[in-house]
């Protein structure tokens, strides 16, 4: 289904938005993004990146809720990787940008 240039924004709009509000509850909480979140986290910025809406919305459902990393990628090193909350907002910057 393509959307309208208007929904289109609307959507990234969105999910940049809610990036930046959990982002914003880990700083209040002063603690960095767990495996999980942020798993989920760089999917949605992938999807944020690659224009795919919907999956945007649906990894940052998944990181809000702490789900489990799939199986496929439970091995993978760069889960266990430390990233700041400015490096992640960096990289949201950086999208949000490029995409302007």
């Amino acid at each position: 289904m393509t959307l309208n240039p208007t929904a289109r924004a609307t959507a990234r709009r969105n999910v940049a938005d809610r990036f930046d509000r959990f982002l914003n509850v880990l700083q209040r909480a002063r603690r960095l993004p767990n495996r999980r979140e942020l798993f989920w986290l760089r999917r949605a910025l992938v999807s944020l990146d690659e224009a795919e809406y919907p999956a945007g919305e649906d990894a940052m459902d998944k990181a809000e809720r702490a789900l489990p990393i799939p199986e496929h990628a439970a091995n993978d090193p760069s889960t266990n990787a430390d990233v700041t909350l400015e490096q992640l907002r960096a990289q949201l910057d950086q999208i949000m940008k490029a995409g302007a």
